[in-house]
């Protein structure tokens, strides 16, 4: 069963007052024993409350400090951008030569953020709920000790999602890579690590110069989909307007249930920032 409202536990009210031009400093005092607690550790993520009395320029401040307070902002495209808006664009996971998931209505495919852009994969990401969907839209996290759990019994699974595969880095640019090299699984400083969205995989393994998946690897992303689909594994609720979600992304795979917008309503509309944490 599905685990309802899973995000309780894990929600803390901000205060309001450190909302619009406060400090770093203060935003970081409040926000860093938190990840410390839910980030370092279990679950792998926190919600912020209290962001409901912001405008939309409000949102954006306080989502960029908030994250600065964590760590190193990371660019999420070639333009350099720190904060990208998470909206439907009319294109479908994989769609063209550039469609991506955030520009999607898509649900499930469960992954981590930013597994097929060369350089620093981001150890934190954060959403901030501007505007929620009419229907769907819920976020669904899985915990990476309980996949790795699952797994101990077929270490040959384990074994060849360590191996590298090619993702793609949806980057039409002249001369720009088309994938990039990168495990499902790697080690890090004692402590397993996923990188992992599988339709970049499979692409990537369609383009020229990468070699197709080997009916082993198949196999492999067959088993961690069966796994990141398994009921008991899930945490799912739904982000309010007005509340902010940072979650660990070296340890916590994350999708979300399909969405819907209503004609002449406010669209879904998510911050997102990618955050190089201040210890890696």
């Amino acid at each position: 069963m599905v685990r309802r409202n899973a995000f309780d536990p894990v929600r803390f009210r901000f205060p309001q007052g450190l909302t619009r031009d406060a400090p770093v400093d203060l935003i970081a005092a409040e926000l860093r024993p938190l990840a410390k607690r839910c980030l370092d550790g279990d679950p792998g993520y926190f919600v912020l409350t209290g962001l409901e009395h912001l405008d939309l320029a409000g949102h954006r401040a306080f989502a960029l400090a908030a994250s600065a307070a964590l760590g190193e902002l990371l660019p999420q495209d070639g333009a350099g951008t720190l904060l990208r808006e998470v909206r439907y664009r009319g294109v479908e996971l994989g769609e063209g030569a550039t469609g991506r998931y955030s520009d999607s209505r898509t649900g499930g495919n469960l992954h981590t953020d930013s597994p097929h852009r060369p350089g620093a994969v981001p150890d934190y990401f954060a959403l901030s709920c501007v505007h929620q969907a009419a229907v769907g839209g819920d976020l669904v996290l899985v915990r990476l000790s309980d996949i790795i759990e699952r797994l101990a019994s077929q270490p040959d699974v384990l074994e060849t999602l360590r191996r590298p595969v090619h993702f793609d880095t949806r980057d039409n640019t002249p001369g720009a890579p088309r994938t990039v090299l990168r495990p499902v699984l790697e080690s890090r400083d004692g402590r397993d690590r996923v990188h992992y969205l599988r339709e970049y995989i499979e692409i990537g393994h369609r383009q020229p110069g990468s070699e197709p998946l080997d009916p082993g690897q198949i196999h492999a992303l067959d088993t961690l989909d069966t796994l990141l689909d398994t009921p008991e594994l899930r945490s799912q609720d739904r982000l309010e307007e007005g509340e902010m979600i940072f979650i660990d992304n070296r340890w916590t795979l994350h999708g979300r249930v399909e969405f819907r917008d209503l004609e002449g309503a406010h669209q879904r509309l998510m911050l997102r920032t990618w955050i190089a944490s201040q210890d890696s």
